[in-house]
């Protein structure tokens, strides 16, 4: 008499899961054949067994709801040992039937099922696997059926507690199970997770397990149809074996990454894209591909159109998923991306990744390091590729996600990994059109030859670049000068510091003599006794606490003076990370350090601070002052330009009141 395998998988459940006590009453009359059934058999489980159990069933995950994952990829794991065991030729019970899984919900009875026809499990399994925590079947079968040749890359189970999660929403759980062997008895494991396990023989089985779950009073959530469909959809959506909910499927979303890049259309990768990342938005790049060494992933990328308005540390909707044998692992996994990526959205699907228990938190492993090594080595070689294909694409591209490039480079400790995302930079040109912009190859390839620099400029807009003093003498001698408008810009490049051999130097660092040229009236050089004089003067009208050196020097033309700062972007970082109470201490220390000032000899202010000094010193170590902290201004050095508002006024007001010659003046006086 088969009177169990008849009756239908709800009406079954529905009978099967009311109370713990109902339970085991109810299922008596189902199981029973025309021959009268032995009394349940009572096993009581280990003592480390018992604690176990507990900490699986109230603390190991984190959600409640990776229950209905667990349980269904062992199902999963069923059914794939049941076809790799007709692969081997073994004979089975009904071979012709089709493998799926089953899940089936009761409000009436407040119970859950899960169903599989799978491999099933004799009494001894069930003793061996149910009875005994972190023992798992799957471990003895793979290395059973490896040692025969078959393929076991898709059986998921590792550790043999998943089962025991369902604990954690059940009251009390009852396993249906017969074995695919031919002639095998069918059994019934009964347990409230306390007081140990039962198992009687049933008769009327049909091959395979069922899993029936009475649901507890705060866990009725997982009797709701829309809230299990939710669940089943985000963990197993790509299990290769079709999962039913009440009779309709639910996964219906095939696993793009087992297939050829070059058989998906765009649609699905647009849809697959969706689904991971809650947008409407098409992906701006998709990049899939597969490896075996030195780690075994199957991975496929989506870069999004646009970057959201948010700070990088609360990127909780960016990341890519984990998978392992299509089973998602993590949403979001932040292990498996540098930083820097955290941008884009995908899977990673990993036979080689290390789970603990509960196959939500990641062990620090080799593994993970390689996996994430890959990622990021692919990454960077796909952008590269399709910035030569496609420029204008990847400028919009760069546009948006430019700063994850920067950040990357700080960040990371690899010399090699910073040159390759250095190829990705871009930057405006002196050389170029406004809003051109070019690589850090591009200007290497046309920069003169013997050029051992890369000279770049940092400047709030292009045209306060093009008017820089700083710029001026690398203008005249015809040098390219790369166009950074952001600080990120400034310290990317000071980080680099080299680029295939050149050194990448600063406008205001840069060491290149001016070009020779006839000297203009009135811009005839200052005899270098005086100048000499005028700069001992200079440095003492500053006062020598606030500069470390004031000197002649024929860098510009056009301007007045100038300062050079040895690691000047490192100056300015200093100066802008510095607590709000130590800012004014930071910035005198500094300039008595670091700032030396230079003045042009030939510059009509300088020559005229010379009869001034004497003739009215206390206008003039105003203008030498204003001059140096013009000088400051221009170097993105002025720490609180409000102090200069006052004296500007005093010089004003001794110019109209004809205090100060004018230049005409001095002119006439020279002549």
């Amino acid at each position: 008499m088969r009177l169990y395998r008849k009756l239908p998988l709800r009406l079954v459940s529905q009978t099967l899961t009311s109370t713990s006590t109902r339970l085991y009453h109810l299922t008596t009359p189902l199981l029973s054949s025309s021959e009268p059934q032995p009394n349940p058999q009572k096993h009581s489980f280990q003592a480390e067994t018992r604690q176990l159990l507990d900490i699986v069933a109230r603390s190991l995950y984190s959600e409640r709801e990776v229950f209905l994952r667990e349980l269904v990829s062992n199902a999963a794991d069923a059914l794939e040992k049941l076809r790799l065991t007709q692969l081997k030729g073994e004979e089975i019970d009904d071979p012709s039937a089709t493998l799926h899984v089953e899940c089936s919900l009761s409000e009436s009875l407040n119970s859950l099922t899960i169903e599989d026809n799978g491999i099933g499990m004799t009494k001894e399994e069930l003793i061996a696997n149910l009875g005994t925590i972190a023992r798992s079947g799957s471990k003895e079968f793979v290395k059973t059926a490896g040692a025969d040749g078959g393929d076991t890359s898709n059986i998921i189970g590792q550790f043999g507690v998943g089962f025991y999660s369902a604990f954690m929403v059940g009251s009390h759980v009852t396993v249906l199970t017969r074995s695919a062997k031919p002639g095998s008895v069918g059994y019934v494991w009964n347990s409230n997770g306390e007081d140990g396990y039962d198992i009687q023989e049933a008769a009327g089985l049909p091959r395979g397990t069922r899993i029936v779950i009475q649901l507890k009073e705060d866990a009725l959530e997982f009797v709701k149809k829309d809230r299990v469909r939710e669940v089943l959809r985000k963990h197993n959506n790509f299990v290769g074996f079709p999962i039913y909910l009440d009779g309709v499927q639910v996964n219906t979303i095939e696993p793009l990454w087992t297939r050829k890049s070059s058989d998906i259309p765009d649609q699905e990768h647009a849809e697959l894209y969706q689904s991971l990342s809650g947008r409407k938005d098409n992906p701006m790049y998709t990049m899939q591909f597969a490896v075996e060494t030195p780690v075994s992933i199957k991975c496929v990328l989506y870069v999004p159109q646009f970057m959201p308005q948010l700070d990088i540390a609360n990127l909780k909707n960016f990341g890519i998923s984990l998978y392992c044998k299509k089973v998602m692992v993590q949403a979001q996994t932040p292990k498996l991306l540098p930083e820097w990526l955290m941008f884009l959205h995908g899977v990673v699907d990993s036979e080689d990744i290390p789970l603990n228990l509960s196959r939500e938190l990641l062990q620090e492993s080799v593994v993970i390091t390689k996996i994430k090594s890959v990622i990021t080595g692919k990454m960077i070689s796909y952008l590269n590729r399709q910035a030569k294909r496609d420029p204008g694409k990847y400028e919009e591209f760069y546009k948006e996600f430019g700063r994850f490039l920067r950040i990357g480079i700080v960040t990371t400790e690899s010399q090699t990994e910073k040159e390759d995302l250095a190829k990705l930079l871009r930057f405006e040109s002196s050389k170029e059109e406004k809003g051109t912009i070019i690589s850090l190859d591009q200007y290497i390839e046309r920069a003169p030859e013997g050029q051992k620099q890369v000279y770049y400029l940092s400047a709030p807009s292009r045209d306060m670049a093009m008017e820089s003093p700083y710029f001026e003498t690398l203008q005249q001698n015809d040098l390219e000068v790369l166009f950074t408008y952001n600080k990120e810009d400034d310290v990317v490049l000071f980080k680099l510091e080299n680029y295939k051999d050149r050194k990448l130097c600063t406008a205001e660092a840069a060491n290149v003599k001016p070009v020779d040229k006839p000297e203009e009236p009135g811009h005839e050089k200052m005899e270098k006794q005086e100048g000499n004089r005028l700069a001992t003067w200079f440095r003492d009208a500053l006062g020598r606490e606030n500069v470390k050196e004031v000197k002649m020097s024929d860098r510009q033309h056009s301007q007045p003076a100038v300062v050079t700062v040895e690691n000047l972007t490192t100056l300015r970082r200093y100066l802008e990370m510095a607590p709000p109470d130590q800012k004014e201490a930071s910035y005198k220390y500094l300039l008595h350090n670091s700032v030396v000032l230079e003045l042009n000899p030939t510059h009509p202010i300088i020559k005229q601070l010379a009869p001034l000094r004497e003739s009215n010193p206390e206008v003039a170590g105003l203008v030498a002052s204003q001059l140096f902290d013009n000088a400051l201004m221009n170097a993105d050095l002025v720490h609180d330009p409000r102090r200069m508002v006052g004296r500007i006024n005093k010089i004003l007001q001794a110019v109209t009141e004809n205090e100060v010659p004018t230049p005409v003046d001095v002119k006439e006086s020279l002549e």
